[in-house]
């Protein structure tokens, strides 16, 4: 007789921390024929988190060709890149660098020889792509520089997961904006800069949890207004005269505003978290899906849990970077309409894959790199259907009786996503250092990659004291400048130490009569994580004491929050945030 899963309590083998498998989760590891996770959910996040560099790139050969390319493998490491003509090309094939299986070797150990040296596609950018150089993880772009996770966009800069944007920089979290920046999780916006958590706004500045505004400035919790200036009403001349009297084209008035603003986000009301014509979701940003547990960022979604950037997809579980996919488990970026992969990196229009990385159009492969067009593939050897079918149950066997011991001795067995010290890439280059940060001395004791500041070859011109405070006073000369950032290289946000403006930005903020930065690209770019709420949950009760229908006293209506308790804002469940902001 069949007896259902109960939900049961274990102990990650990493932090040792006690997490709770569902009886759901123990119904999907059954479906998909997998062990469940040994790894608290956390954990198995960073773990996810350490193989996904977005913003680190580099000049390296391509081994082929020998010209210089611009991709996310730092120069000096012994992972060798192909520019993309060299890739499609049929001067190489990834076969030829086959292993046999070795039973007297931990498997997974084979596979990281493999990884080293199977030679790497420079980036992960697909679709239709022009003038997008300086950019990783992107579908179908025109003229957008250092931006990552982009899909669908023309004329962007300096922006982090933005999809069907245009004429914006500086942007985090976002998707249809024309003529932005500094928008952080919003959404149709026209003109707004310095906005957060803000949908289908104009004409507007220091936006805080707003809709269908426009001309309002430095308020929060509005909709459906225009002329709102600091949370008041004024008439339209009123407004007019209010914003002429700010002198936001200097960079010494912006940072007071942006003072003032931080402060007003502290002592504001909140709902408990962004979830949007969703039903049973948990997490931040759910948008448009159904049956969503602790993720973060999902659009159009169903059965998704444990995962973060997933739109357009089902059956997820423990992914990270999802668009178009069915029935993932523990895998990075398993995108274009691809299924049934499991423990694998960015493995584009494939299916049935296990323990495999990079590879496009692939089927029925496990412990594969860089392989195009292929089925029936075990460490990049061809083997028949009948051969495959018989080895792949045997390696899995194999890996439990032989586990790969990692260097802070955890057993990796099967059903493990790829040990953080096989990333080819520091844990401070990778997404995990933005949501999870750590130093290099508490880094080094958890055995995650580090890397070290790059030595630039260049020579500062204009020091950030010198940058100058008003935009009016600025001439295309300071396009042949090269400034110092206001960091110098002192802080955990991979600082470039300098950074010069480019022509597209130059040319916005002087339209926009929005000062220079005084900060490079990264440290930007940090600055709006800083932001966002963490991709963590914790439990908490409605703070509501106002007088409400739906509650006598305080609210005791509880829920799962991005807000940490020790966090200023005001909490509020769905309904009391409701009468409030409506």
């Amino acid at each position: 007789m069949f007896m259902p899963h109960q939900l049961e309590n274990r102990n990650c083998q990493n932090c040792h921390k006690d997490f709770t498998i569902e009886p759901d989760d123990f119904s999907f590891y059954k479906k998909i024929r997998v062990p469940p996770p040994t790894f608290c959910p956390e954990c198995r996040l960073i773990r996810r988190l350490v193989w996904r560099n977005h913003r680190s790139l580099h000049k390296k050969p391509c081994s082929l060709c020998k010209k210089q390319v611009i991709t996310m493998y730092p120069e000096g490491n012994e992972f060798s890149v192909l520019c993309n003509d060299c890739w499609t090309s049929d001067k190489w094939d990834p076969r030829d660098y086959a292993e046999k299986i070795n039973w007297d070797v931990p498997f997974l150990s084979q596979f990281y020889k493999l990884l080293k040296n199977v030679p790497h596609l420079l980036n992960y950018r697909t679709g239709n792509l022009v003038n997008s150089d300086y950019t990783n993880y992107t579908l179908d772009n025109k003229n957008a520089y250092l931006s990552y996770s982009v899909i669908k966009c023309e004329d962007v800069s300096y922006s982090d997961s933005i999809d069907n944007s245009k004429d914006s920089i500086d942007n985090l979290g976002v998707q249809k904006l024309d003529q932005c920046s500094y928008n952080v999780d919003s959404e149709g916006n026209y003109n707004c800069h310095y906005v957060f958590r803000t949908k289908n706004c104009l004409d507007s500045l220091f936006l805080l949890d707003c809709h269908n505004c426009r001309d309002c400035f430095l308020s929060t919790g509005l909709r459906n207004k225009k002329y709102v200036f600091r949370n008041k009403q004024f008439t339209k001349v009123e407004y007019d005269k209010l914003m002429e009297d700010l002198q936001l084209n200097k960079f010494s008035e912006l940072k007071k505003i942006k003072e003032e603003f931080k402060n007003l986000q502290e002592n504001t009301i909140v709902k408990y978290a962004n979830i949007v014509n969703s039903n049973n979701a948990t997490g931040e940003f759910i948008i448009n899906s159904n049956r969503v547990g602790e993720s973060f960022d999902v659009r159009g979604s169903e059965n998704i849990k444990y995962s973060f950037r997933v739109i357009d997809s089902k059956d997820i579980m423990d992914c990270a970077g999802v668009l178009g996919g069915e029935l993932e488990y523990e895998s990075v970026a398993p995108t274009a309409n691809s299924s049934r992969q499991f423990f694998s990196m960015i493995c584009l229009i494939s299916a049935d894959l296990e323990y495999s990385a990079f590879c496009k159009n692939c089927s029925d492969c496990f412990g594969c790199m860089e392989l195009k067009n292929a089925e029936y593939c075990i460490l990049n050897k061809q083997y028949t259907k009948e051969e495959y079918n018989k080895l792949v149950p045997k390696i899995k066997e194999h890996m439990n009786k032989m586990p790969y011991i990692t260097k802070n001795n955890i057993p990796y067995k099967y059903g493990e996503f790829f040990p953080p010290e096989f990333s080819p890439w520091g844990y401070n280059e990778t997404l995990a250092q933005e949501y999870f940060p750590l130093d290099k001395n508490t880094a080094d004791e958890k055995s995650f990659n580090w890397v070290e500041r790059e030595k630039r070859l260049y020579e500062i011109t204009l020091k950030n004291s010198e940058i100058p405070d008003d935009i009016f006073e600025v001439t295309s000369d300071i396009l042949k400048e090269v400034l110092e950032c206001g960091h110098r290289g002192d802080c955990t946000h991979l600082c470039t130490g300098a950074f010069k403006i480019i022509e597209s930005e130059l040319s916005f903020l002087q339209r926009k009569n929005l000062p220079l930065p005084v900060l490079c690209p990264n440290c930007r770019h940090y600055e709006r994580v800083g932001w966002r709420n963490p991709m963590k949950l914790w439990h908490r009760q409605c703070m509501c004491d106002k007088k409400h229908s739906n509650h006598k006293g305080k609210c005791e209506v509880e829920f799962e929050t991005p807000y940490a308790p020790n966090k200023p804002e005001i909490v509020y469940c769905e309904k009391c945030y409701q009468r409030e902001v409506y």
